[in-house]
């Protein structure tokens, strides 16, 4: 800083405590520096939601993302067929299992308990067999110490054999993009709400959903462009059934998808289907 001097000499304390209240008023005007997309629940829980277009008719699309760090909340397979048979809305599995975060686990078949692909838990197997065409594996439950408590493979890279010895949880989906990031979804009638599973470069797995119907190649497209900074992700169901659910004290993020691809339909569903299987996510001690 530098201080003036008055004709005798002395320094001018008051013009020096002037410019210092000035430049602190300057300071606390200045705009802060605007916050990222990201809103904390707490430590290890985050939202988000992204604009997927910034024109056209309303509701426009957006992506809805919860991110979960697992080094602090665990991600675990939740199925009716072990619970009384008896599916839920993802507001009943919160409730009843103590769950901080609920999305879909993967479709299910006609009898409304079984997965379309492979769903193995470690007390409970859903469904053994994998399913042709899809290639993404989510991996919960680690069997051997020093294993990421989750992880989401592609089987065209790691063979079921070996995800098999290191985790006792595996759900398999539809894989939306390859390691080198291309697009595997390139059907344009391909439209419709979709929930998805990812996981990013840091190892965070992220619950995503777009409740507007939304072509599938575009929408993989855009998640690749969004800062998510994912490694794989997978699709998990879509349609009303599709769900993603969160209740952590007095926030709660509820979005459901829609009946079909006209705006009225959009609009018309607002209520959670039951769902056989999720993924529920809690808090560690």
């Amino acid at each position: 800083m530098i201080f003036r001097l008055i004709p005798d000499g002395r320094k001018a304390w008051p013009v020096v405590l002037s410019c210092a209240l000035l430049l602190l008023a300057a300071v606390w005007a200045a705009p802060c520096p605007a916050a990222g997309p990201w809103q904390s629940w707490r430590p290890g829980l985050e939202s988000a939601r992204f604009a997927l277009e910034t024109a056209g008719p309303a509701p426009r699309p957006e992506l809805v993302a919860l991110r979960v760090d697992p080094a602090r909340f665990a991600l675990r397979l939740l199925c009716a067929g072990n619970r009384g048979g008896k599916p839920r809305t993802a507001r009943q599995w919160s409730r009843e299992f103590g769950l901080t975060a609920v999305i879909n686990a993967s479709m299910y078949r006609t009898d409304h308990l079984t997965s379309v692909g492979l769903m193995l838990g470690r007390d409970y197997v859903n469904n053994p067999r994998l399913a042709k065409g899809q290639s993404a594996v989510l991996a919960l439950d680690p069997l051997r110490p020093g294993a990421d408590p989750a992880r989401l493979f592609d089987l065209h890279q790691t063979p079921l054999a070996q995800i098999k010895v290191r985790y006792a949880t595996l759900i398999q989906n539809y894989r939306l993009f390859t390691p080198g990031g291309t697009n595997l979804w390139r059907r344009a009638d391909q439209r419709w709400s979709s929930a998805l599973v990812g996981q990013d470069r840091a190892g965070r797995v992220l619950l995503l959903i777009c409740r507007e119907p939304y072509p599938m190649p575009k929408l993989v497209a855009r998640l690749l462009k969004l800062p998510l900074n994912l490694r794989a992700a997978m699709y998990v169901e879509g349609g009303p059934e599709a769900t993603l659910y969160a209740k952590d004290g007095g926030r709660e993020l509820d979005v459901v998808g829609a009946f079909g691809s006209r705006p009225e339909q959009t609009v018309a569903n607002t209520a959670q289907w039951p769902l056989p299987n999720v993924i529920g996510v809690v808090p560690l001690p």
